[in-house]
């Protein structure tokens, strides 16, 4: 399941790797993947049970130990760890850790069980490695997203104005001004990844004004404040009300007038595109 939650939106999976460090971490989003969905099918098909737990175990350590160095010296509160289905996580890094540590735990009983001898190997592995190329398949498709559609989405005409109506329960939107309205959680690594860009949206007065709405979580929030020194005005929702707008973040919504014109999800564009 994670390895196909990563491949559904393989692109801000590779934003994620980006705040490690160089850009050529994002290519390691596909690799990534493909492990995962590999490993995951030599374990549930029980191939060499002992040599793939140790397998796995080995690479939940390496990742473990990778976003250990993410939260210490980059700033990283999320893992990325479900890619898309976590961009409303609001935990703490301890929870991976607790969690990913348990995992190694349960995997004892295989890692000292002898492994029987399995006279379905080949098929087994196929099955395995067909089951990685799909998931190699649906990253490639979602990876390549922001080269077949436009930088910013028109937004379908029936979803407006219940957005809208949810948006003016928050802030109240001017009919004669233009607005970029960011819907983010604190914690989530894609999000701040993108924050610089959009800041230089308020910079630069390509709109009227540039807002936050953020999932409440004070201890992120002051945090956040002091790391990216915000110079926009963030607002804060209920992880619940933010699921009522949104099933993934984030989200930049282009506002003029009284309705929501554009959105943009999983990143945000430079402004230069809308500067002459």
């Amino acid at each position: 399941m994670s390895a196909f939650a990563k491949a559904w939106d393989a692109e801000a999976f590779a934003d994620m790797l980006l705040l490690y460090g160089p850009e050529w971490f994002s290519i390691g989003a596909p690799v990534i993947i493909f492990i995962e969905a590999v490993m995951g099918m030599l374990l549930l098909l029980r191939v060499r049970p002992q040599w793939s737990t140790i397998a796995a175990v080995a690479f939940l350590v390496t990742v473990s130990v990778i976003f250990a160095y993410g939260v210490a010296f980059k700033g990283i509160q999320d893992c990325g760890c479900f890619g898309a289905l976590s961009r409303l996580y609001t935990g703490k890094p301890w929870m991976t850790f607790v969690r990913n540590a348990v995992f190694c735990l349960i995997a004892v009983p295989a890692l000292i069980t002898k492994n029987p001898s399995d006279t379905h190997l080949s098929p087994k592995l196929m099955a395995a490695m067909l089951v990685g190329a799909t998931a190699c398949f649906i990253c490639g498709l979602s990876m390549r997203k922001s080269f077949v559609l436009p930088q910013w989405d028109t937004v379908k005409t029936d979803s407006r104005s219940e957005s809208m109506r949810k948006l003016n329960a928050i802030y109240p939107f001017s009919a004669d001004s233009s607005y970029v309205v960011y819907l983010f959680s604190f914690t989530c690594a894609h999000c701040q990844n993108s924050f610089a860009n959009l800041q230089q949206y308020h910079q630069l007065q390509v709109v009227d004004k540039v807002i936050g709405i953020a999932i409440e979580n004070e201890e992120a929030k002051e945090r956040f404040y002091r790391i990216y020194k915000p110079e926009i005005d963030i607002f804060t929702i209920p992880n619940d009300s933010m699921a009522n707008i949104t099933g993934s973040l984030p989200v930049a919504l282009l506002i003029k007038g009284d309705s929501i014109h554009k959105v943009e999800s999983g990143s945000v564009t430079s402004p230069g595109i809308f500067l002459p």
